[in-house]
């Protein structure tokens, strides 16, 4: 069973060639969303998008132009009026869907692209840019609040990710989405009121 829910013979006819191209990008996107570069083999991606690996290099040309037409995609942004009240849960439940709805998960995306960056330092930076831009703060206990956030977060989405933990045939999903997202709120609540104080 793939990503897409479906597993025809390699090469097995599709409704269209842009079709095709869909199903690889789907696949290469959760892939090197989940793996990075290196650790993604074209075959691997065939295997996904249930085509022949002939048919990935007929679509893409190359390994590194399916990387870059296969970037993943960031999350759909939380709205900046979103109160904080309550995004401790958001946050937890957003993770959770894009993992039911097979999406890439921008929290790993961020280990890979860091390890394999030309400048980490840059990269990590960037990275701190990118997913906690919700929480400017210059004081030291909330950037130590924010970093244990992004730690929560990172460790929640290689658990449930990489390591297939809280499966959601087995578990209580709202359950989590509720335990997960007090700690996550307890640290955004301290983010909150140490930067404002």
């Amino acid at each position: 069973m793939t990503a897409l829910g479906h597993r025809g013979p390699p090469d097995s006819p599709a409704p269209g060639s842009g079709s095709s191209r869909a199903a690889i990008l789907h696949a290469a996107r959760r892939l090197f969303g989940e793996r990075g570069y290196a650790a993604t083999t074209i075959r691997e991606v065939a295997a996904e998008a249930g085509v022949s690996p002939a048919l990935v290099m007929k679509c893409c040309g190359s390994k590194e132009r399916l990387y870059a037409d296969a970037t993943p995609l960031e999350p759909t942004p939380i709205d900046a009026n979103q109160p904080l009240d309550g995004l401790g849960e958001l946050l937890v439940r957003r993770m959770l869907d894009r993992r039911t709805d097979d999406v890439a998960e921008p929290w790993l995306r961020g280990l890979y692209l860091i390890s394999g960056a030309p400048d980490p330092a840059a990269a990590r930076a960037e990275f701190r840019e990118r997913m906690l831009k919700r929480f400017p703060t210059t004081d030291a206990p909330g950037r130590r609040r924010a970093d244990q956030l992004a730690c929560l977060l990172i460790g929640l989405a290689a658990g449930s990710r990489m390591v297939r933990l809280l499966a959601p045939e087995e578990t209580e999903l709202g359950e989590v989405v509720r335990e997960y997202g007090a700690l996550a709120q307890q640290l955004i609540d301290g983010i909150t009121t140490s930067d404002s104080g």
